[in-house]
């Protein structure tokens, strides 16, 4: 694999940066806290995603999102990962990322992207997210913090890392898995002889067993006879008991009808009596009292044969001339007053001249005689007006007993009327009664008929329940039987099934020893061979690379280091060990070094996927001399990476890298600047 490029957006303290890895040595170089280590962590989680951290330690601080691009070189073809962070409430989540291969992007699941890695880089590792890859961390990159851990590790742990990043865990994890299994094989065939043990007994009881089903399928037989005896009796009185439940309904009925029937005609009774009583009132009142008034009134003659509006309109004529005729002889008689007074005093009251009293006397005489004449006609208009209004009262009086007249012909009809629907009623009230009498009569007669059905039912019921109860006995009997049949089937099923699974287990058992013998005296004494073998020959080349870079670095004759089967190292000072924990910083940084760069070159070697290597340093040279620093120099060329990636505060590295990064922070931002 070789880097060559990473992006960075809201990263730690990066808000955007874009680096290029070219080929050759390329060193990171900046103060302490200044974001040079970010950059490597960057392209671990572009890689293989978070791992164990935490992506609040990596996204920025107040971003609610940021990725890292990842472009790599890997057996000639070019790959770009991208990884994203996403601020979510409290907490930084990974999101769906993309890998991008032979020019087709690809949007995957955190998961799915490591798998996708992991089967790029052939790292033989498991994709469990929340781990960290122990082949990328031993053989291209480990942490500052974690160079010097793996020298104070606990033995074992510390050879089981060493088997996971030499590829070679698979003999342990099989020789382990090897010797479980014999030991299950071994305990599964110790039960399966106990459960086996008592085979000839299960072929007994079958034998058993079959007799006994045969016994009871004959008792059973006779059984069903039986029922089916009184299957037939019970439903011959079933039958029966059905008739006289209807004779109970119809009984139940007739004896809610027949208080209904006399009701029934005590009603009508009733009704026909109110009705002929009725009819007496009526025919009284028709022979009493209309009749004798009608005949009465049809005896009348009408007085005129005028109308009442024309004598009305006559009395109204008469009247006024009757009032003319008083007007006009109060006229005369004021008249008359005057000419007897001129005649009386001769003299004219109009121009008082004397007068001829023998001429006034004539007109005297003429008035009066006017007077008279007037007044003889109004007497006779009074006694005409008299004989009008008599006559108009008479006619009045005339067309009013008409009217009454007319009522009491219409109240008789009315009567007569009602007379003839009385009767029409009562006759068929009266048939009514008489029909209702016959049903009520043969109705009576059928309650005598099912008196005693009550007692038919009660004492058949008593016999049905007997025969039920018996029936029931003998289904009880049955299905005992049956069960019983069921049972002796099912325990002979069971003990087929348990001779045929112990017959199995006879050549299971058989098998399975064969196996733990062939597993325990040839297949894991083999395995736990081969792994020795390979160790001790890793070991060996171990040592040597160990011992070379110590060499080179440590300018100190009388100091080796070497280390044991368990990988752990051992100082030797003048032939005698030297305690690790009373080295001096510069020393253990050495020794760290050195173990990691023997590790690289083992894990190279051993790894299909280690030919073109990376090489990834943090901070490898803490704590050394200045002429510990330029050794490092001939430790790099001797390394012949193709590609080494270094993360230093150190200048003094800067003589013998190809490139130069200048990492600094300004204002809590880091930006990354190739130095000239």
């Amino acid at each position: 694999m070789r880097a060559k490029s990473l992006k960075l957006v809201n990263i730690r303290s990066y808000n955007e940066e874009n680096i290029e890895f070219p080929p050759g040595t390329t060193l990171f170089e900046g103060d302490i806290g200044s974001g040079k280590s970010t950059i490597l962590l960057a392209i671990e989680f572009a890689l293989f995603g978070l791992g164990d951290q935490k992506g609040a330690s990596l996204l920025r601080l107040g971003a609610k999102e940021g990725y890292v691009t990842f472009t790599f070189e890997m057996n000639g073809e070019v790959y770009e990962v991208q990884r994203k962070l996403a601020r979510k409430e409290k907490t930084v989540q990974q999101k769906e990322g993309y890998i991008t291969i032979s020019g087709k992007r690809y949007d995957l699941s955190p998961t799915e992207l490591k798998e996708k890695i992991l089967e790029i880089l052939k790292f033989n590792e498991p994709p469990n997210p929340k781990a960290q890859s122990v082949i990328y961390r031993y053989a291209i990159f480990t942490p500052q913090e974690e160079m010097k851990s793996i020298l104070w590790a606990p033995p074992q742990d510390r050879l089981q890392t060493m088997r996971k990043a030499f590829g070679i865990e698979d003999y342990k994890t099989a020789a382990e898995n090897s010797k479980t299994l014999i030991s299950k094989i071994k305990e599964r065939s110790d039960i399966l002889k106990g459960k086996i043990e008592d085979l000839d007994q299960k072929k007994k009881e079958q034998e058993t067993k079959t007799d006994e089903i045969k016994k009871a399928e004959e008792s059973l037989k006779k059984l069903a006879k039986e029922k089916e005896k009184l299957d037939s009796e019970i439903k011959q009185q079933e039958s029966e008991m059905d008739k006289l439940r209807e004779q109970e309904k119809e009984l139940s009925s007739i004896q809610a009808l027949i208080p209904k029937l006399k009701e029934d005609i005590k009603e009508k009774t009733k009704r026909k009596s109110t009705l002929q009583s009725e009819n007496t009132e009526y025919k009284k009142e028709i022979e009493e009292q209309l009749q004798p008034q009608i005949e009465e009134l049809n005896k009348l003659e009408k007085p005129t044969d005028k109308k009442e509006e024309e004598l009305e309109k006559e009395t109204e004529d008469t009247r006024n001339e009757e009032r003319e005729l008083l007007q006009t002889v109060s006229t005369l008689n004021t008249k008359i007053e005057e000419y007897q007074q001129i005649i009386d005093n001769k003299i004219c009251p109009t121009c008082d001249r004397e007068v001829d009293p023998q001429e006034f006397g004539e007109k005297l005489n003429n008035k009066k005689t006017e007077r008279d004449q007037a007044e003889e006609k109004r007497k006779k208009l009074a006694e005409a007006l008299e004989n009008t209004q008599t006559l108009l009262k008479s006619l009045r009086n005339y067309n009013k007993s008409q009217e009454n007249l007319k009522q009491l012909t219409q109240n008789l009809e009315d009567r007569k009327e009602r007379l003839t629907k009385n009767l029409e009623e009562i006759l068929e009230l009266t048939n009514q009664v008489e029909k209702t009498d016959t049903e009520l009569r043969k109705h009576q007669k059928r309650l005598g008929e099912l008196k005693d059905v009550s007692e038919k039912i009660k004492q058949l019921k008593t016999a049905l329940d007997s025969l039920k109860h018996k029936h029931e006995e003998a289904a009880d009997k049955i299905s005992k039987a049956e069960k019983q049949i069921e049972i002796y089937k099912e325990e002979k099923k069971k003990i087929e099934t348990e001779i045929r699974e112990k017959e199995k287990q006879v050549k299971t058992k058989q098998l399975l020893d064969e196996h733990r013998i062939w597993l325990q005296d040839y297949f894991t004494p083999t395995l736990e061979s081969i792994e020795k073998h390979v160790m001790r020959n890793i070991n060996q080349e171990f040592n040597l690379q160990l011992q070379k870079w110590f060499n080179i670095l440590v300018d100190d004759p009388s100091k080796n280091v070497r280390v044991d089967e368990e990988f752990t190292p051992i100082i030797e000072q003048d032939r005698y060990e030297q305690n690790i924990n009373y080295m001096s910083g510069g020393e253990k940084t050495s020794l760290a070094l050195v173990y990691r760069l023997a590790l690289n070159t083992i894990v190279r070697k051993v790894s299909t996927t280690m030919k073109t290597n990376i090489l990834i340093l943090d901070e490898p040279t803490d704590g050394f001399s200045k002429e510990q620093l330029f050794k490092v120099r001939e430790i790099l060329n001797e390394l012949q990476d193709a590609q080494v990636i270094l993360v230093s505060h150190e200048r003094e590295l800067e003589s013998f890298a190809d490139q130069v990064y200048k990492v600094e922070k300004r204002n809590g931002v880091s930006k990354v600047e190739l130095s000239t």
